[in-house]
């Protein structure tokens, strides 16, 4: 009898090692976790409130700690502009005082002093009490010393109605300063310093105008 011999051959594997990378194991090796936000949708409920609670008071302190910084004080140059016509208005005053034909005239420049150097008074006060220094030379102008140096050379048949003419120009330039001042003032002592000045120039004007017409 003829036998024949069949071998059995072990099953080949199938290794495609050109199609594998030999660092797979490298490459594969698991990527890392994503870093979660703290606000996202799988955060506690309790620690986002926690997170924007903390961002809120950060945002404040930044807002006070900035505007600390730029704040500025109190706006004083429309005060001594004020202060400076308050002069203007004592000195021609003064010079009508002494000069003055009218009584009308003499009791318009004695009240006008009077209102005036208390008004000053009152203003520079305001004025050193938030840092500034005045002195009264300061608040002489050269339109000071030439209204002054005008009325005192003018002829005495003329002088009181120059005089008036004058005051009346002054005292409708220091109401339209106190009412821009009023506007842009910001402090409740402020607004309430020059809203009596203002109450005292507008009966000025009224003794002014009288005195005017009383020529």
């Amino acid at each position: 009898m003829i036998y024949s011999r069949i071998m059995l051959m072990p099953p080949t594997q199938s290794i495609n090692t050109a199609s594998q990378n030999p660092y797979d194991f490298i490459v594969n090796s698991g990527s890392k976790p994503k870093k979660q936000s703290l606000l996202n949708s799988q955060t506690p409920f309790r620690q986002r409130l926690l997170v924007i609670l903390g961002g809120a008071v950060i945002l404040i302190i930044l807002i006070v700690v900035i505007s600390s910084i730029f704040s500025s004080k109190p706006k004083t140059a429309g005060l001594i502009s004020i202060a400076e016509e308050q002069d203007t208005l004592s000195s021609i005053a003064a010079i009508a005082g002494q000069n003055a034909n009218q009584q009308v005239s003499k009791n318009l420049a004695a009240n006008i002093t009077l209102t005036m150097t208390s008004g000053q008074t009152n203003v520079v006060n305001y004025i050193e009490s938030i840092g500034k220094k005045i002195t009264p030379a300061s608040l002489v102008t050269s339109h000071t010393t030439q209204l002054s140096s005008q009325l005192s050379s003018t002829p005495s048949n003329n002088f009181d109605s120059s005089y008036i003419q004058l005051t009346q120009t002054e005292l409708a330039s220091y109401l339209t300063m106190l009412k821009s001042a009023y506007s842009s003032s910001d402090p409740v002592s402020q607004k309430q310093i020059l809203s009596n000045l203002y109450g005292s120039a507008t009966l000025l004007v009224k003794e002014a105008n009288s005195a005017a017409s009383d020529l």
